[in-house]
């Protein structure tokens, strides 16, 4: 009973569709070629059915969906459905689907579940999340625009930690965050205090792509273990996180 992640899926279904039956040429609303993901759909399927059983466990933190409504997300997430194992999932910032976390939650197939300033548990573990922002010192953070959004989502970590450790004392806490708690830019964040406070041991991330693999921060710092699990940073591949 594994637990894997693997985030920015970025999938773009417009009907209804199988593992296997795809036609990229109509079945596809956004494809992403012309980002040298060609047919990655087809990448993550195969290593997630190389990986990963029924009985583990998959943290997709975020850009699941280009969909902009969530009757077309359905198809999407329809799609992972059918990849085994349990999904835990969480917003990035191109889930533009999800205004309402009530909403995707009713709407999920079971065996998917969306945590969104919230948690839930996982094989004895906090699993915590939120979307998380775009850091202050970072080069495109706009004081004026950016700083409300960015704290709200550190206090949106916040409560579900605070939440977690009332009801789940003791229990060791990992963090699904869309975008990056630290950069290279950006050396120390709210998001990193909160974490630091409430002992996690774990932060999962994506967001970052293309070259700006290059300047992720990995590996413990503070005693936070943090990992890029974007697509494309490790190879369409579900990452293994504990056995």
């Amino acid at each position: 009973m594994a637990i894997y992640a693997l985030s920015d899926l970025h999938l773009s279904f417009n009907k209804p569709v199988t593992l296997y039956d795809v036609n990229p040429d109509q079945d596809i609303e956004k494809p992403m070629d012309v980002f040298g993901w060609t047919r990655h759909y087809e990448r993550i399927r195969d290593g997630w059915l190389r990986l990963v059983g029924p009985e583990d466990t998959v943290l997709i933190p975020g850009d699941i969906s280009w969909a902009m409504k969530l009757d077309v997300a359905r198809y999407d997430f329809d799609w992972i459905n059918q990849l085994p194992g349990y999904k835990v999932m969480s917003p990035g910032n191109h889930c533009y689907y999800a205004h309402s976390k009530k909403k995707v939650r009713e709407m999920l197939p079971e065996g998917m579940q969306w945590v969104d300033a919230d948690y839930t548990l996982v094989e004895g573990r906090v699993v915590a999340a939120t979307r998380g922002w775009m850091l202050p010192g970072e080069r495109f953070f706009n004081e004026e625009e950016d700083r409300k959004i960015y704290e709200r989502q550190v206090g949106r970590l916040r409560l579900a930690l605070e939440a977690a450790a009332k009801e789940q004392p003791g229990r060791e806490k990992i963090v699904m965050l869309h975008f990056p708690p630290l950069t290279a830019s950006a050396k120390e964040s709210g998001f990193m205090e909160v974490m630091k406070e409430f002992g996690v041991t774990l932060c999962v991330y994506g967001h970052m792509h293309g070259k700006a693999r290059e300047e992720a921060i990995q590996g413990r710092v503070d005693g936070i273990d943090l990992r890029l699990v974007a697509c494309d940073a490790i190879d369409f591949c579900p990452v293994k996180l504990f056995d």
